[in-house]
């Protein structure tokens, strides 16, 4: 199956890609946009500069109109990797993602600003191993704006547990990022059928725009 308007058509026959609700609180998570991600010198890098624009824009927003922001990193204690589990054994370029060096570090053009959350994680998913439930809660979150890389892998993670975890993500599609771009594409489809609603960081803008108070 094709993920193009025939494939959508079948799919919406039979029942999927439904919409989701934008929330009354929504709030926004940059997934993994660190050094180690965003410079294509690094094993696990690519350039992500079109999506920094974007994920900029929202956040820009977000802070103006004072929505929680969440960054994660993934970051290692030291250099034997042992809380990486078994995950190094398909990736080894985790082994640049030790804490205290440069590749940890969320990307400095992006607009981040005092009070916005840093969690630390160890895999995928942004709830995985984190209190990002408990800061959701606290926050009174329904939704979550999901931006970040990578498509197909620790941003998709992340939109299933949000979906399991009740709380409605959005995928701003235009400011998530992967090294591939068939894994890109193929991942928004999916999600967009079953995990999450997906749109462009201007129709996320324009959703937002004269909703919040």
């Amino acid at each position: 199956m094709r993920t193009d308007e025939t494939a959508q058509e079948l799919l919406l026959q039979r029942g999927f890609g439904g919409e989701l609700e934008l929330g009354k609180q929504p709030a926004v998570i940059v997934v993994d946009m660190i050094v180690g991600f965003t410079d294509p010198n690094y094993p696990l890098g690519s350039d992500l500069t079109p999506e920094i624009t974007r994920i900029n824009q929202l956040l820009d927003f977000a802070h103006a109109h004072d929505m929680p922001v969440y960054f994660t990193t993934i970051a290692y204690d030291d250099k034997s990797l042992a809380d990486s589990g078994i995950w190094v054994n398909k990736m080894q370029g985790l082994e640049t993602l030790i804490k205290g060096t440069r590749a940890v570090e969320v990307d400095a053009r992006l607009h981040v600003e005092v009070g916005d959350a840093l969690l630390v994680k160890k895999y995928a998913s942004a709830f995985f191993g984190t209190d990002l439930v408990s800061r959701l809660i606290h926050n009174h979150v329904d939704t979550l704006l999901v931006t970040g890389c990578t498509t197909s892998g620790c941003v998709r993670a992340t939109v299933v547990d949000a979906l399991q975890y009740g709380f409605a993500p959005i995928v701003v599609e235009d400011a998530v990022g992967d090294r591939w771009s068939e894994s890109h594409a193929i991942s928004l489809f999916d999600m967009r059928q079953k995990y999450a609603d997906v749109f462009t960081c201007e129709t996320v803008l324009q959703k937002l725009d004269g909703y919040l108070v």
